[in-house]
């Protein structure tokens, strides 16, 4: 099988996208490293993120439901979902232990009692900028793609909200820790 039946690079409107939300350093290395694939492993309604720069959706993400489609980008929830995942890969660059990290907590989640039944994505957003940006730094890695995944979510809905702004210059900057 060709590998172009499996993966593929970014198409100009995901490049666009990836550029708008990650700006032109990041978001310029981040187009040039990601390959998109359909996700036919598992849990078929959930993406998945693997090193290398592989990303893989479920079809209804693609326009057609075919790989060869752009992703819907100019629907909220997919949009968030590539956001979410674009920033585990900039996580990755910047030797975060995204699959290990990501891993223990889905498996904590899945623990009873006082040791686990924690949501790995679940955060409390702070009102201002300072507290939202303050919290992103010391989230842990599915925390900080979600609450990354809620702010473009809410731009592509048309509902901007300031106190993320801090947030997105961090991102932008390659800022995923405080220095």
């Amino acid at each position: 099988m060709r590998s172009s039946m499996l993966w593929r690079r970014l198409l100009p409107a995901e490049q666009g996208f990836v550029l708008q939300h990650f700006g032109a350093q990041q978001g310029g290395w981040l187009a040039q490293q990601v390959r998109l694939g359909l996700r036919r492993v598992g849990d078929t309604r959930r993406a998945l993120c693997l090193n290398g720069g592989w990303l893989s959706f479920p079809r209804a993400c693609y326009g057609g439901a075919s790989l060869q489609a752009p992703l819907r980008l100019d629907h909220p929830a997919v949009a968030g979902l590539f956001a979410h995942e674009l920033l585990h890969q900039l996580q990755r660059s910047q030797g975060l232990p995204v699959t290990r990290q990501a891993v223990a907590l889905h498996a904590r989640q899945l623990l009873p009692g006082w040791l686990g039944g924690r949501d790995p994505y679940a955060y409390r957003a702070g009102h201002s900028a300072r507290a939202r940006l303050r919290q992103f730094w010391q989230a842990q890695v599915e925390q900080q793609a979600q609450m990354w995944q809620d702010h473009v979510q809410a731009l592509v809905a048309g509902r901007p909200d300031p106190a993320w702004a801090g947030v997105a210059r961090a991102v932008q900057a390659g800022r995923l820790r405080r220095r």
